[in-house]
C-alpha cells in the first residue's frame, strides 16, 4: 500500500516544500520547538482525544497539512532499542477508542496525595499506553508529551518540558558511531513493550521523575520570586 503521506524519496509532504529527510526534521525542531514549550500557556482545554489534535495541529500546523488528523494508515517503525522490529501500534480504526479508553484511566485515577515515585510509576505507563496508540502519521512523541503535561498541570502537578525537549534526540559518538545517549523516543519504546516483551519503563520512569522534580523546583522559585517582591 502506498503511503500518501509521504514523497517517492520517503520524506514526509509538508507545506514547506522540503524533499530532504534530514532538512525536514531539522524544521520540524526549529518551528516546533517554540510551540511545544509554550502549549501551556496557550491551550487550557479539558485533555481528551479532541484536545490531543489541537495539540498536534498546534505544534506542527506550519509544517504538515494533516496537522491534527488521525493518521489513515498502518504504522511500521523499526526501533534501534528492540533490533530491527517495531511495536504494533493501533489500527487506525481503533486510534479513537484505544485513545479514549487511555484518558478515562488517566482521568479516574487519584492524583491526590501521591509521593513523587507514585505518581511518576503510574503517569509513565499512561503515557506509554497512549503513546502506543500513535494516533498521528508523525509528530506523536512531541504531542502526546505536550498533552501529559497540560493533563499533569490540570491535575496538581507539572512537568518542566524544556528538560524532555532536551532528550528528544539520540546523541552519538561521531568517531566510532556508538550512541551514547538514547533518545525519549527509545525509551519510550521500551516502556511501551507489551509484557510478554519484558517492558523496561525504568528509564522512562527516570525521565518523567526529573520533569516533575523540575516542575516543583520552578513553581517553588516562582513562589519565592512573588514573595521576594
Amino acid at each position: 500500500m502506498r503511503d500518501p503521506y509521504v514523497l517517492e524519496d520517503g520524506t514526509l509532504k509538508n507545506k514547506l516544500g522540503i524533499t530532504d529527510y534530514q532538512e525536514l526534521r531539522q524544521a520540524e525542531t526549529d518551528i516546533g520547538y517554540v510551540k511545544l514549550i509554550n502549549a501551556n500557556q496557550e491551550l487550557h482545554e479539558e485533555c481528551t482525544p479532541e484536545f490531543l489534535k489541537r495539540v498536534h495541529k498546534h505544534i506542527f500546523g506550519d509544517i504538515f497539512e494533516w496537522a491534527g488528523e488521525y493518521r489513515t494508515v498502518p504504522l511500521y517503525k523499526t526501533e534501534i532499542v528492540i533490533p530491527g522490529l517495531s511495536l504494533e501500534y493501533a489500527k487506525p480504526k481503533d486510534i479513537e477508542t484505544r485513545l479514549k479508553s487511555e484518558m478515562k484511566k488517566m482521568k479516574e485515577f487519584d492524583w491526590s496525595g501521591k509521593g513523587i515515585d507514585e505518581i511518576t510509576k503510574n503517569f509513565s505507563s499512561f503515557i506509554a499506553k497512549m503513546w502506543r496508540v500513535h494516533p498521528f502519521r508523525d509528530g506523536n512523541t512531541r504531542a502526546i508529551l505536550t498533552f501529559s503535561s497540560i493533563f499533569a498541570k490540570q491535575h496538581g502537578f507539572e512537568m518542566d518540558m524544556s528538560s524532555l525537549v532536551n532528550h528528544l534526540g539520540r546523541v552519538v559518538d561521531e568517531e566510532t558511531g556508538r550512541v551514547t545517549r538514547y533518545s525519549l523516543r527509545d525509551k519510550l519504546v521500551l516502556a511501551a513493550l507489551d509484557e510478554k516483551d519484558y517492558p523496561e519503563p525504568e528509564h522512562f520512569e527516570m525521565l518523567i521523575k526529573q520533569a516533575i522534580e523540575n516542575g516543583i523546583n520552578k513553581k517553588i522559585e516562582d513562589l519565592s520570586e512573588i514573595i521576594d517582591r
